[in-house]
């Protein structure tokens, strides 16, 4: 095969000014074809071949790229690396040897000046490729021989600086060129370096080539010895640019970039141990990659490198590495008072690479400095500091929502610094991974010694980092870590921690609690009852011993009345259950309601005007089940007989446990409110004719005037009656039948209304609306116990009547008006005559008072937002409902659809137009004699705003006369 070349170069040469260009392009081709098949054995043919593809490409004169075609371009640097490539091991030891330097230097010339310059994106890859091939790094198989690579390495020693300094600049190029020209670059870059840098126990080539920024003459300088090298290391200026390609948009750039790190960290690390650093800080900002084959690849290139920091001949690199972390460390604070979540995202990815690179091998090393320690600490404290600006210290006077399977957001957590949740992941990762390599015995030492000091700035941002760090522990079976568990629940559940003032108040020290404290000490809390759950959740079966210490104090914390502090009481409540092998909170509190029971009565006998104990009982009547009625039962009803007299100040609290009992009662024997079924008038009277009996004229009135004497009097003079009498008139009879005892919770239902009651006259608003919602929810629990619930109806009716006189406060009418439509249902008739005089005309009017100020009122006033809206709501939606229940007479239905029609105006806002159609509908429906005439001569002349929903009441008469 050598004939052929040497006919076609000596051609070439002889008659090359007489082919054209695409006929030397065609020979190149072939040549290049030739390369891939055959091997070249004679340096004098290799030079002769070289030579003249260097003379095609390159004008010696000038010292420039000869101007001829990208495709002929192309077609040489094709053949050039075919050609360097085929060569035998004779000839490649012949060739790489310092006097050859100078030729192989004029082609590394053009084909980085191909590289950089050419608009030809296969043609500058080409060249890249040709360079790695010239150096014999094209191909993963030539890294094996070292000697060779040796050999080359001497070399390419001359002009290796010039080469990477112009390969950076190619790797560095515009996104808007893609990513596979910076991609091989990049590769070639590496490879490059390693060659000549690589340990080939060539002690006097530890130079440091990574940023270097080299004159042209480079080559020339010779250092004497080592103090030169290292005074000229130290004056070179660093710039680590190619961090900027670990942003690269392309996953493509940021895996070659990895790998080139890669390389180096492998083979460089002795020779080059600044640089290597800074690559460390490349792999390590791409170990947290949005691509998963990028993280994925450097996570390994990091978990490599740990296990080899622990030998001795690592030891400069690791001084670095320590260096290059409290650097980062370092700059973190400044980083996050800024605004850029970006940079703060990038040094946390950082601090995460170092922790992960350290690892278990040397992370505890590291931090056994105390300087590197403290300010570790110090700066997770810094950037984690909480925002305490929207904390809300005001409490819910309503009966709190605690959802069994409660979405809870940590709406309390948030943080000056930072606004993402990204960022707090990311903090979140750095204390998990500082406990899972053991650096948590000298991380909680430090930390728990901040809470424990005098100084309450940093307690909150400490409290945190500690419970991050608990659940990233792995418990151990010889308990070493058992240890720090206990001395963090120590710590937490510590009284001067743990019991702190959440309003503003002054202490019975004189100590003036502020805004601002009231705000810290929330969140305090909230962190140290998330802190017990994750001790929980860490510790699972093992927490059982700390059961007895933090159970009570949780479940305080999960009653208490700041939505913030019961949600995070709640949480850590459920990680308790689960913790502890309990299916759920209920069976939790069933199989430990002795224990509350005693605690919670304790606690309000002792604790005057303290509402913990109320707190704690709210949460176990609304997780406990009938398993437990009784101790439940026996604990609510000590409140009420001794504790509720003696705490008048905190007397909602106790009406809230009250209704949550209540409440509590109608979940766990599933009482439904009770069923409406509608019935007209017609159906009714048929249902009575059905129970007549013969030659007796029913009464069908029971009302107060025909009977001549009130229910309320009647009932009383019943009571007057002795049993001694009752006993005298009735002679027993043996199989009489007996009226069954009530259970214990309706007896204590009873006793809760009838205490309640007392308070429905209060001043305080919002005390007057627990009564009356305790009374509904009441009510429907005595609904079959008609003994029980008579006398309380009867003291219900005076205290009540006031309530609708209360026109300027139309919620305290609204939750009245709800009341009295379950009265109706339960009593019926009974309740009749007093409704129509003293209830229905005061509510007559405060209607139609409202319908004044609902008048022009559309979709997008504010009114409709407000307490009279939702009263004209409630009362239209049920008032027929009353009415009908208690079987009124014609005139009061004649009343109400006197107020009523004012709402069928179309200038109404449109919900109430439809209530009060539906009003006319039900009443019609109902007994069309009880409103027709009445709306007929409402209707006469009708026009304007009545008429489009006359039309439709219109319709409704026709039906039913």
């Amino acid at each position: 095969m050598i004939t052929p070349l040497r006919f076609y170069h000596v051609s070439i040469c002889t008659f090359g000014n007489n082919f054209k260009e695409k006929e030397k392009q065609q020979i190149v081709d072939t040549f290049t074809a030739l390369f891939k098949n055959i091997t070249v054995d004679k340096l004098p043919l290799f030079f002769n071949i070289y030579g003249f593809l260097l003379f095609e490409i390159y004008d010696h004169k000038n010292h420039l790229v000869v101007n001829i075609s990208e495709e002929y371009k192309l077609s040489i640097v094709e053949c050039m690396t075919a050609l360097a490539k085929c060569l035998s091991s004779c000839v490649v030891e012949s060739l790489y040897v310092k006097e050859n330097a100078p030729k192989l230097c004029q082609m590394i010339y053009v084909l980085l000046e191909l590289a950089k310059n050419e608009q030809f994106k296969t043609l500058r890859i080409s060249a890249i490729n040709c360079i790695m091939a010239i150096a014999r790094v094209l191909d993963d198989n030539d890294f094996s021989d070292l000697v060779t690579r040796n050999r080359i390495a001497e070399v390419f020693l001359f002009f290796l600086p010039g080469v990477a300094t112009q390969l950076k600049s190619v790797a560095l190029i515009d996104e808007k060129f893609g990513h596979k020209i910076p991609a091989v670059a990049l590769k070639a870059w590496g490879r490059m370096v390693t060659l000549l840098m690589q340990d080939y126990n060539a002690s006097d080539r530890r130079i440091d080539i990574l940023e270097s920024t080299r004159p042209p003459d480079l080559n020339k300088n010779r250092w004497k010895d080592e103090a030169e090298l290292k005074e000229y290391i130290k004056s070179t200026e660093r710039s680590p640019e190619f961090s900027k390609l670990a942003h690269h948009s392309h996953p493509g750039v940021r895996l070659e970039l990895a790998n080139m790190a890669a390389l180096l960290i492998d083979n460089c690390v002795h020779t080059m141990p600044t640089s290597v650093g800074h690559l460390v800080d490349i792999v390590i900002s791409l170990s947290e990659d949005t691509d998963v084959s990028v993280s994925d690849k450097n996570k390994q290139i990091l978990e490599d490198l740990s296990s080899k920091l622990t030998r001795s001949e690592f030891k400069s690199l690791l001084d670095n590495l320590e260096e290059s972390f409290y650097g980062v460390v370092t700059s973190m604070p400044r980083k996050f008072n800024g605004i850029d979540e970006r940079v703060q995202i990038v040094a946390l990815n950082s601090l995460i690479g170092y922790i992960s690179l350290f690892g278990r091998h040397s992370l505890t090393q590291v931090l056994h400095s105390t300087v590197h320690l403290n300010r570790l600490i110090l700066t997770l404290i810094h950037i984690s500091e909480f925002d305490k600006s929207d904390i809300s210290i005001l409490e819910e006077y309503t009966t709190p929502d605690y959802e069994l399977h409660q979405n809870v957001k940590t709406s309390w957590k948030q943080f000056r610094h930072f606004k993402e949740p990204v960022v707090l992941n990311k903090i979140e990762t750095v204390c998990r991974l500082l406990a899972k390599y053991g650096a948590t015995s000298v991380v909680s030492d430090f930390l728990l010694d901040v809470i424990a000091s005098s100084d309450p700035d940093q307690r909150k941002e400490a409290i945190f980092l500690l419970n991050e760090i608990l659940t990233g522990i792995e418990i151990q079976q010889d308990d070493s870590n058992f240890t720090i568990f206990k001395n963090v629940i120590s710590t937490y559940t510590d009284s001067c921690n743990w019991h702190l003032p959440l309003t503003v108040m002054v202490d019975e020290y004189g100590y003036e609690h502020t805004l601002s404290d009231a705000q810290n000490n929330i969140i305090q809390v909230c962190l140290l009852v998330e802190g017990v759950g994750k001790v929980a959740s860490s510790l699972n079966q093992q927490f059982k011993q700390f059961m007895l210490r933090t159970l009570y104090l949780v479940l305080e914390r999960a009653g208490s009345g700041h939505p913030s502090v019961r949600a995070a009481g709640l949480q850590a409540l459920t990680n308790v259950s689960t913790a502890c092998g309990y299916s759920s909170i209920t069976q939790l509190i069933n199989e430990n309601i002795d224990y509350f029971s005693f605690h919670i009565e304790r606690k309000l006998k002792r604790a005057d005007g303290d509402v913990g104990g109320l707190d704690v009982l709210a949460v176990v009547i609304k997780y406990s089940s009938t398993e437990v009625i009784e101790s439940t039962c026996e604990v609510v009803g000590e409140l009420l007989r001794h504790t509720y007299d003696k705490n008048k100040t905190n007397l909602n609290a106790y009406l809230n446990i009250f209704k949550m009992f209540v409440v509590g009662v109608q979940r766990w024997y599933n009482i439904e409110p009770a069923g409406w079924v509608f019935k007209s008038k017609k159906q009714k009277e048929h249902e009575i004719e059905d129970f007549k009996v013969s030659n007796v004229e029913p009464i069908e009135d029971f009302s107060d005037e025909v009977m001549g004497k009130t229910a309320e009097e009647m009932y009383e003079e019943d009571l007057k009656k002795s049993k001694v009498q009752l006993e005298s008139e009735i002679e027993p009879a043996g199989n009489e039948y007996k009226k069954p005892e009530p259970p214990v919770h309706i007896k204590l239902t009873a006793s809760i209304l009838g205490r309640s009651l007392h308070y429905l006259p209060s001043k305080n608003q919002a005390r007057r609306l627990l009564v009356l919602d305790i009374l509904k929810n009441g009510l429907l629990v005595l609904k079959d116990w008609e003994d029980e619930l008579l006398p309380i109806v009867h003291q219900i009716w005076s205290p009540l009547v006031d309530r609708f006189k209360d026109t300027e406060e139309a919620v305290v009418v609204n939750y009245s008006f709800q009341l009295l439509v379950v009265l109706a249902q339960l009593s019926k008739e009974f309740i009749r005559s007093r409704t129509a005089k003293d209830v229905l005309p005061n509510l007559l009017r405060i209607m139609e008072k409202l319908s004044r100020e609902s008048y022009l009122k559309d979709n997008g006033s504010a009114y409709r937002y407000s307490q009279n809206y939702k009263l004209q709501l409630s009362v239209l939606e049920d008032l027929w409902r009353v009415m009908t229940d208690l079987d009124m007479l014609q005139k009061d239905f004649e009343n109400a659809t006197e107020t009523v029609f004012k709402y069928v105006s179309d200038k109404q806002p449109i919900p109430l137009q439809k209530l009060g159609l539906r009003f006319f509908k039900m009443v019609i429906t109902y007994d069309v004699k009880l409103c027709g005439e009445k709306l007929k001569s409402l209707m006469v002349d009708v026009e304007g705003e009545y008429e489009k929903n006359s039309g439709e009441i219109e319709g409704y008469l026709k039906e039913f006369q």
